[in-house]
């Protein structure tokens, strides 16, 4: 899945992963899924964190 979301993959092997994604239901709430999790890291990463955050998850740091 993770090449075809990609765009990795030939215009046939897109066709073939399209194709299947409309007959297995699984596979499509699987595909749904990782769409919206795409989306949630890339407006995560851009949101600036706060420095009282930043502070806090420092201080959580082990000595490892």
């Amino acid at each position: 899945m993770q090449p075809y979301m990609d765009g990795a993959l030939s215009e046939e092997q897109i066709r073939e992963a399209q194709e299947h994604l409309e007959r297995c239901p699984p596979c499509d709430k699987r595909f749904r899924f990782e769409e919206k999790l795409r989306h949630f890291v890339r407006v995560a990463a851009d949101e600036p964190m706060p420095a009282g955050l930043k502070e806090r998850l420092a201080g959580l740091r082990s000595a490892f």
